[in-house]
């Protein structure tokens, strides 16, 4: 008997341990944080969450802020532009981001020390190093500055209105950023290896779906 409680108690913490190995984010892991706001706001007063989509248009220009930290993780989400008349008041290139390994403890501002995988026109899948975040790229270091991109090496963003398929993994310094399924950047020894996760809404409308995290224990082949 005392086996057999040994053995279900084993696979409870084993069942456990999975769960909290992928994580599937609700509107309420966010916070918004706008350009001119000084507090957090509810996530849903200030961005559109319908249809398993955050819709993020309008004139807040801002971002919603994960009210976790995450350290060695593999970040993976969806975008599109929002391409409906009625949200496009603009001409200027399409423009916003996921940023990562946000320290916990930094003050809100627009926009916050981390890592963004830069998502704008010709330019999806940089690097932007913000707040003298530094990190080695092609074995050369980047220069600390406010804010410093590391061009992608590869093309691979679909036409406006279709969806992208972004894959970030983040572990102990390395970080790789695939769009589509290619791998567009890559760093290493990246100054900043935990953080909070953000979505950043720069005037562009878009749209994001499926955006999952999964922790990683081992560094990618």
């Amino acid at each position: 008997m005392f086996k057999n409680f040994t053995f279900a108690f084993a696979l409870v913490l084993l069942l456990n341990s999975c769960a909290v190995q992928d994580k599937n984010f609700s509107e309420n892991d966010w916070y918004a944080f706008t350009k001119t706001s000084s507090q957090r706001i509810k996530a849903s007063d200030v961005y559109e969450f319908a249809d398993g989509m955050i819709r993020m248009h309008g004139d807040k220009i801002g971002y919603l802020m994960t009210n976790k930290s995450y350290k060695n993780f593999e970040l993976a989400l969806e975008f599109r532009w929002n391409i409906e008349e009625k949200f496009n008041k603009s001409k200027a290139k399409k423009n916003s981001g996921v940023m990562y390994n946000i320290p916990i403890d930094y003050p809100d501002n627009i926009w916050p020390k981390g890592i963004q995988f830069q998502m704008k026109e010709n330019t999806t899948g940089d690097f932007i190093f913000l707040d003298n975040i530094t990190a080695v790229v092609n074995g050369k270091l980047v220069e600390a500055g406010a804010s410093v991109t590391s061009p992608k090496f590869s093309d691979n963003e679909k036409p406006y209105g279709e969806w992208n398929q972004v894959l970030i993994r983040s572990f102990n310094g390395k970080i790789t950023q695939y769009l589509n399924g290619k791998l567009v950047n890559q760093c290493m020894e990246a100054s900043s290896k935990e953080g909070k996760i953000s979505l950043n809404y720069e005037g562009s409308p878009i749209d994001f779906k499926n955006i999952r995290l999964k922790n990683i224990s081992k560094e990618e082949n």
